[in-house]
């Protein structure tokens, strides 16, 4: 029991000391927590986390002849030294291998049937050659032995000799006509060959340039460094790459900068040029200085799926220690958004809003009473009076009851 009624003392103790800090005091009468307005200094100070990146640097891309997507199967590991021509990825080459490979079959499929269809041709033209040459010669024997004597031969057999001849003729003339068009059919055909055998030889040729692309290489010395895509995900094995897509950077480390990132219900009041600390996670003791020199205009997620949005800025940093600033380092900073000295700020629980008008309770010895204000700057919990206000003040934390009010 003494344990307990000591440990009630302590929290009472240590409630009145925290009120008696911010100036907050209860009052016993109306039960409403109140405060003295005071004035003093106001800085808006905005955390936000990130990484070391290089101001510049080159890109190491996927060459811009390989055609369509092709998966990585191979990455060099991320943070690693290379030289000018060092292969950094390579891509799988199984897929294309097996196109080529099918092309090169069908090409030469063609040229089988090619041969056969030549043959086919062949034969059908002497086919019809010799049918041409038969004919021919039954139309010679017909016409020498033809005769109109009636005392030799019968009407009727006159006739049938005639019609005979007649029939001979326009035979002759099919097989004209038929050899006339057999070879521009037989040609037709040979061109149709040629021109699939001329399409799967441009498919060859792009398999076979595929494959000669297949490895990504360092177009100078440095160190090799990751490019995350626009999820935030580095490049792994199992990846479908693109033509141009950039898979790393070889960054220029002697002038570094920091990628940083901030929470959007935190990014109030941060815009281009105002200073920054930086800290790098590996070396708390020691701070750097830099400037914001550039802002996202909208905020997005930092991985894929997240519900959590921030903004990405860039502060340029004022000195670059190569020994230990490494691109992918982890920083932490502090952006200096806003300080003035000695004016009037008041909690923003303290502050009502309604149709573009802020007001307080501020307390008379009557109750309290509504005290329209005119605000100025703004942070997470302060916000600065302008007119309204003045120090000495003791205005309410909370609604008053209705009792109390005037």
């Amino acid at each position: 029991m003494n344990m307990t009624v000591k440990c009630v003392k302590a929290v009472a103790a240590l409630l009145i000391m925290v009120m008696t800090l911010f100036g907050c005091s209860p009052q016993p009468t109306d039960g409403v927590l109140t405060m003295v307005v005071e004035q003093r200094d106001f800085n808006v100070q905005i955390p936000a986390t990130g990484e070391l990146e290089a101001s510049q640097s080159t890109a190491v891309t996927v060459p811009s002849g390989l055609r369509g997507p092709q998966s990585l199967a191979w990455i060099l590991d991320n943070f690693s030294w290379v030289k000018a021509g060092d292969v950094v990825a390579r891509m799988d080459p199984t897929r294309e291998s097996y196109r080529l490979e099918r092309e090169r079959f069908d090409f030469s499929k063609l040229d089988l049937d090619s041969k056969i269809q030549q043959e086919k041709d062949k034969t059908v033209s002497q086919e019809l050659q010799a049918g041409t040459e038969i004919t021919g010669k039954e139309k010679a024997l017909a016409e020498q032995f033809f005769s109109e004597d009636e005392r030799v031969y019968t009407k009727i057999e006159i006739i049938e000799q005639m019609r005979n001849q007649d029939y001979l003729g326009a035979k002759m003339d099919y097989f004209g006509w038929g050899l006339a068009q057999h070879d521009a059919q037989a040609q037709a055909e040979q061109d149709l060959i040629t021109l699939k055998q001329q399409g799967h030889q441009a498919k060859i040729r792009r398999f076979e340039n595929n494959l000669n692309q297949m490895e990504i290489t360092a177009p100078h010395d440095g160190l090799f460094v990751y490019q995350a895509g626009w999820d935030g995900a580095s490049p792994v094995v199992g990846d479908m790459m693109w033509s141009g897509f950039t898979i790393g950077t070889l960054p220029d480390t002697s002038v570094m900068q920091a990628k940083l990132f901030v929470l959007e219900s935190e990014a109030a009041g941060l815009t281009l040029g105002q200073p920054a600390s930086i800290t790098l996670d590996a070396y708390p003791n020691k701070s750097f200085n830099g400037k914001v020199v550039q802002l996202d205009a909208l905020a997005k997620p930092k991985e894929k799926d997240s519900p959590v949005n921030y903004f990405q800025f860039t502060v340029s940093l004022d000195e670059t220690v190569a020994a230990i600033m490494q691109p992918g380092r982890q920083l932490s900073a502090t952006v200096h958004a806003l300080s003035v000295e000695q004016v009037i700020t008041v909690p923003n629980q303290a502050l009502f809003q309604k149709e573009g008008a802020y007001w307080v309770y501020l307390k008379t010895a009557k109750g309290f009473t509504k005290q329209v204000v005119t605000t100025g700057q703004r942070s997470i919990d302060m916000t600065v009076i302008t007119d309204g206000l003045s120090a000495g003040d003791v205005i309410a934390l909370t609604t008053p009851p209705k009792r109390s009010r005037v």
